[in-house]
């Protein structure tokens, strides 16, 4: 067994959390496109290569997948060069900054987008995120909260103000800061009681906007309850954290305070930090490192659009006010969704998406499918360390022929899925400006529908006395203010052990609930019926469902 064998062997284990033989499967073993994108960042640090995620979905198995690598290596230990011409850059270096004084980065370009927004609507709160952390057990907590301030201190972007300069925006980052911090002893309630102050206390944040000009993008409440049960609601600006950005918190959070608690070493620094990611992608964009990326999309997401509203849309502007639908998928049904993706060579995700769009064709009778998917978009080595704003959305557009069979369809998903991950470095509102400029689109045409399969929420995250849980609970909730950007209707969902739970969050002021009711029970039908029958028809499984 070579070198390679080894090591990616480990690499395969870690993430799988399974002991593979050569030939098992990497879908089999449970893979999905998270966790393919966690095996690329740790090739890339561990062998100084640069796949894709079509690399993984085309050599599956672990044989396969070292063959490839050793290629990889040899082919760069032999030319000098990290991948192929039109792959990704090799990526940010550290910048040596002054400990002591403030020092800037530009925007990322991702981060561009919130700043307009900003600047144009500074009162609202679309772009506040609260994550919940209950903390059970002897918890010291004026250590807990060192600890977090040894985060923010660690990533860099969490630490800085923004504000506009001569050559654009610019984000400072602040040698001392403060992390405001609310707290409020509520006793010893009940469970219901409890969730009730929890509820309350995340609408009262999700409507409090930052002032990123003079406030750091991050803030705690803390609601106590007894001396060994508390919750602490993270709020976030999401110009400076995504959905990944997380798990990535908690778990230097976590290391910190053990650190503090056990007197050991803090955790070790990073490779480089987010507003070095920041400077690097802007130089890497000025040196057209995302024209090709930039073409593929003005191509691809040329009008005209399909119209997908639902036959029930109301007339009239649509607001911002938001209502949330539940959705279930059963512990049964995710077993079959399983098989169907393995005998496609593909994923569970890439299922749930062209049941959703096959659902939202059959409610609105549209020829042509779309829908707009979040994407983690931290593909170089080093980024899945960082807290940070990394996600960008791509737009899926799939034709619906009636005479394919479903599995058919499934494949069209699977490549155009692959093709636009090829292409997410590129920001969408960057691709929908120059859209507007040269054809005069109206974005609400191109983004109607989104979808989103997010991974479990990480169980408690054990600490000297106790542990951190992150918890569910906190999505949108009805009445709540969307951010202007927001599509008629998202389908989020996220994995609940061996099921799925979820929500559709749609504009209120647009859909009735009745809508979003057969639009789901909709989504069930045809689920129930690939997955027992793939071979059956998309013009079946979309007939006889327009209107309400």
């Amino acid at each position: 067994m070579t070198d390679t064998d080894e090591r990616l062997r480990t690499l395969w284990h870690d993430l799988l959390g399974k002991d593979g033989d050569d030939d098992l499967d990497f879908f089999a073993l449970g893979g999905q496109s998270l966790i393919a994108t966690r095996l690329i960042g740790r090739i890339g640090e561990e062998f100084g290569v640069h796949l894709r995620l079509r690399d993984i979905f085309d050599n599956p198995t672990l044989a396969d997948l070292t063959a490839l690598v050793a290629a990889a290596r040899e082919r760069t230990e032999e030319t000098g060069a990290h991948a192929p011409a039109d792959a990704p850059a090799a990526g940010p270096v550290p910048v040596a900054h002054p400990p002591l004084h403030p020092y800037d980065a530009p925007l990322a370009p991702l981060q561009e987008r919130f700043w307009k927004i900003e600047r144009t609507l500074p009162e609202a709160a679309f772009f506040n995120q609260i994550m919940r952390v209950d903390v059970n057990g002897d918890i010291d907590q004026r250590v807990l909260l060192s600890a977090l301030r040894g985060t923010v201190r660690r990533h860099d972007v969490l630490r800085a103000t923004l504000g506009d300069g001569p050559g654009g925006p610019r984000q400072t980052v602040r040698p001392d800061f403060t992390v405001p911090v609310r707290r409020r002893d509520c006793g010893d309630l009940d469970e219901a009681a409890r969730e009730e102050a929890v509820r309350q206390a995340a609408r009262a944040e999700a409507r409090l906007p930052f002032d990123l000009v003079r406030e750091i993008p991050l803030r705690l409440r803390v609601l106590r309850f007894t001396p060994t049960r508390s919750t602490v609601l993270v709020v976030t600006h999401h110009i400076a954290f995504d959905g990944w950005s997380r798990n990535q918190l908690v778990a230097d959070v976590a290391a910190h305070y053990r650190a503090r608690i056990d007197d050991t070493a803090p955790p070790a620094p990073l490779p480089y930090t987010y507003t070095d990611f920041a400077a690097w992608q802007v130089a890497h964009r000025a040196a057209g490192g995302m024209d090709a990326s930039r073409a593929y999309w003005l191509d691809r997401l040329a009008a005209p659009y399909p119209d997908l509203r639902l036959p029930e849309a109301l007339e009239g502007d649509d607001g911002y006010r938001s209502a949330t639908r539940p959705v279930t998928v059963s512990a049964a049904t995710m077993a079959s969704v399983a098989r169907l993706a393995r005998a496609g060579n593909t994923t569970d995700f890439t299922v749930l998406l062209a049941v959703f769009l096959l659902a939202v064709a059959s409610r609105s009778g549209a020829p042509e499918t779309m829908a707009a998917l979040q994407v983690a978009n931290r593909r170089w080595p080093g980024t899945q360390e960082l807290v940070g704003l990394f996600a960008n959305t791509l737009v899926l557009r799939a034709p619906v022929d009636p005479a394919a069979p479903f599995d058919a369809y499934l494949r069209t998903v699977r490549t155009g899925l692959l093709e636009a991950f090829d292409h997410q470095d590129v920001p969408l509102e960057e691709v929908v400006d120059a859209l507007r400029e040269r054809d005069g689109i109206d974005p609400a045409d191109l983004l109607q529908v989104g979808f989103a399969l997010q991974d479990a929420w990480v169980p408690a995250t054990p600490v000297p006395g106790g542990s951190l849980r992150q918890a569910s609970g906190l999505a949108a909730g009805d009445g709540q203010e969307l951010d202007p950007t927001t599509f008629g209707l998202t389908m989020e969902l996220r994995a609940d052990g061996p099921a799925l739970a979820g929500h559709v969050t749609y504009k209120a002021d647009r859909y009735p609930p009745a809508a979003i009711e057969a639009l789901v029970a909709v989504f069930d039908r045809i689920l129930r019926t690939v997955t027992d029958a793939p071979e059956t028809a998309v013009g079946t499984l979309v007939a006889g469902q327009v209107g309400p």
